[in-house]
Parts: C-alpha cells; structure tokens; sequence
C-alpha cells in the first residue's frame, strides 16, 4: 500500500521549511508521494521534484497549487502549469482539469480558515465538478471540521477521501496521510479515480503543535499573510 501526504507547504509560499527539508522528513515518515501545494504558485512543487530527483529519493512529488478562488480554497494536482488566482471555483475546477490535473476540495466546512477568508468552498462541492475531497485535514484547528466533512461526503458528495497534513512546519508532514493501493502518482491517480482511497492520521501531534508554535513565534511563517492565500475583503488576494 502506498502512503501519500497531498497538501503541504513550504517557504514558497506561507511554509517554514524548504522543499529539501520536507522531502527528508517524508523519506522519515514513510512516505512514498508527496503534493507540494503552496499557494498560488507551484514554484515549490518544481523545485521539490528536481531536488527529489538530484538526491535520488523515494519519494516521488506531485506538482500542486493551492489556489485562492473567489469562492474559497481549491487544490490542484498533477498540475503543468500554475493557476492564477481569483477566478471562480468552477473555473478554476475546469482549468484544473484541462491540465489533466485533478480538483480537490480542501478544508470545504472550515471555521477557523474562514475567519480569516482563508476557507473552502463549502457546499460548492456538490455542484462543481470535483474528483476528490479532503475529508482529513492534518491542521490541530480542523478536527471538528474533518468530522462534518466526513459526514457531508459519505452523504451527499460521495467522492474519493483524501488526507493532507496541511503542513507549513517540517514537523507537520505526514500528519494526515492518503493511504492506496501500490505506489506511485499513475496508480494514486487510479485510486483517486475508483474511490479506492482512505485517510490516516499518524501520531505525534504534539510535537507537530511545538514546531508549528516555534516557527510561528520566531516569525517564519507568513500565515494569513501575503503568501498565505487570503482573500481580502474586496475580493482580492492579500498581497497579489
């Protein structure tokens, strides 16, 4: 069985770890796939699957984009291109899909994120044409949110559940995992695409919490900031 983290951050974006230091710590935690998903750009993602590549790791990267629609987050997988940002969700689905890429609802019923217009789209997901839905977000703020997402998949969406850790810290990654059948992007694609998916938590929370605290005290994180992919009250993205 495959284990793949598919939402992860890095200094490319809000992140306070390199691509080479995730990298390492997912050759540590086991996992063999990665989605390097900053946001609003897949500079991270390039330079994560070169380096992956130059140190002849286990680990194969999948090119992502955590994109701010105008209708809240949306991740983009196996992506040749990056996404702008502000488009609609149904745009940004169907550009997604024209890349040959795949559409993930990340975070849909978060509270928290919204606070600070960082938030999913909510129940857009039953509308819109997406192949995937984050059902375990690996974030300690999401963990109520999981559950409704859960619920509100298995009821009404019904797609493929995927687990991200959603990590801007090194010690973050692989904190929420998508477990699938074999290993490697074309059979994750194929399991995404039969629902053959499932989600995993991993333990370690605590330390996870610690370095998020110490990189966000020390001011190495940009969270809800410029790189961070909010949205501003006139609808556009902070910073861009």
């Amino acid at each position: 069985m495959g284990k793949a983290d598919l939402h992860i951050h890095t200094t490319y974006s809000d992140g306070s770890a390199d691509p080479g230091q995730v990298l390492l710590r997912a050759r540590d935690a086991g996992l063999d796939t990665v989605a390097i998903a900053d946001h609003n750009t897949i500079e991270g993602a390039l330079a994560a699957r070169r380096l992956a590549a130059r140190w002849r790791l286990p680990v194969a990267v999948i090119v992502a984009e955590e994109v701010s629609t105008a209708d809240g987050h949306v991740l983009g997988l196996f992506l040749e291109r990056p996404i702008r940002p502000l488009l609609s969700a149904a745009a940004t689905v169907d550009e997604i899909h024209r890349q040959g890429g795949l559409a993930v609802a990340v975070h849909p019923f978060s509270w928290w994120l919204r606070l600070f217009r960082c938030g999913g789209v909510a129940r857009l997901v039953e509308r819109l044409q997406f192949d995937a839905i984050e059902t375990v977000n690996g974030a300690v703020t999401e963990q109520l949110a999981n559950f409704r997402t859960k619920a509100y998949n298995r009821r009404v969406a019904r797609l493929a559940e995927l687990g991200g850790s959603d990590a801007h810290t090194v010690e973050a990654v692989g904190q929420a995992y998508t477990v699938y059948p074999g290993r490697g992007q074309a059979l994750l694609r194929q399991a995404i695409y039969h629902k053959a998916t499932r989600t995993g938590r991993s333990r370690g929370t605590m330390a996870a919490l610690t370095g998020f605290l110490k990189s966000y005290l020390a001011g190495r994180m940009d969270l809800y900031g410029p790189k961070g992919g909010a949205l501003t009250a006139g609808g556009g993205v902070t910073g861009i």
